[in-house]
């Protein structure tokens, strides 16, 4: 049955509770939330208007409010495809005939330019001396993974813990780590050599956690890291090996470069990255545009 005469309001909170229900991350949750709060404080201020009767002009003043308010680019396009992807759900449950964005091109947003550490960084920044203090084993622990795997933030705190495999996320007898990646696509990732004791040893720690009975692999002390968590351990860690700024994301950048320069397949490093599409993995690696043509070419060959 189609669903209709919902204000704007209550048709994308709606919208926004269903995608929670089906699994879409915090991450993605949040970033949703600020698209639909925004376009409902421009189009919709009193909390009246009817998603039915949404207009393209009513999307393009929120785009131009956006700009006056000094949002930048990137955080703009973001925002513009949260909301592209709540209005497609909104046509599918039938409460509006049509997206108002359907014939709207996305706003334009230059790639920045990502600044990652070198491997002689990397190597001076998993230099055990350097974590002797009370986290120290775990802060170790988590930068490996981020640095020597590839992990986003939200699968490194997504990872679970427990004596039952199947609701374990880490197989140190095969020295594999599962990830529930984006779209909750499953991969495997190889853990190192190095990780592998490192990450006994934040076992160790952890099991003498107040917060151990946790499913959260990763804990702090007043329980599972968050990724603002995960944000200040890597930059007050990269503080002390002398990077300044450093984040998580860098790391990945590093993780993936360092796989191609060593002589790793482009599929191969997708497949590790998790990514849906080789062209985002080529933007992630900064490979070069033939490399790429290489490797479109090899899976799909013209007829």
């Amino acid at each position: 049955m189609k669903r209709v005469g919902h204000k704007l309001r209550d048709a994308l909170d709606l919208e926004i509770g269903r995608r929670k229900i089906e699994g879409l991350s915090q991450h993605s949750l949040r970033a949703m939330r600020d698209a639909a709060d925004s376009f409902c404080l421009i189009s919709d201020p009193h909390e009246r208007a009817s998603a039915a009767d949404l207009t393209p002009a009513q999307v393009v003043e929120w785009i131009d409010a956006m700009r006056q308010r000094g949002l930048s680019p990137t955080t703009l396009l973001v925002r513009y495809r949260y909301l592209a992807t709540l209005m497609r759900g909104l046509v599918s449950a039938g409460v509006i005939p049509m997206s108002p964005m359907k014939d709207l091109r996305a706003p334009r947003a230059r790639a920045p330019i990502v600044e990652f550490p070198n491997d002689a960084e990397v190597e001076r920044l998993l230099n055990p001396l350097r974590y002797q203090d009370v986290n120290g084993a775990r802060d170790l622990a988590l930068i490996w993974f981020l640095a020597a795997a590839g992990l986003r933030r939200a699968e490194l705190i997504g990872m679970r813990w427990s004596a039952d495999p199947a609701r374990c996320d880490l197989d140190l007898e095969t020295g594999r780590a599962r990830v529930l990646g984006k779209g909750r696509r499953e991969r495997h990732v190889p853990l190192m050599p190095g990780m592998l004791s490192v990450l006994e040893a934040y076992l160790a720690q952890r099991g003498r956690s107040p917060h151990r009975g946790s499913p959260a692999l990763w804990l702090g002390q007043r329980g599972p890291l968050t990724t603002s968590s995960v944000n200040a351990i890597v930059a007050s860690r990269g503080r002390d090996a002398g990077l300044s700024h450093l984040h998580p994301h860098a790391l990945r950048h590093t993780y993936a470069t360092h796989l191609l320069d060593n002589g790793a397949d482009l599929r191969a490093v997708q497949e590790l990255l998790g990514h849906a599409d080789v062209a985002t993995t080529q933007r992630y690696t900064h490979v070069s545009k033939e490399r790429l043509k290489s490797a479109y070419g090899t899976s799909h060959p013209r007829a």
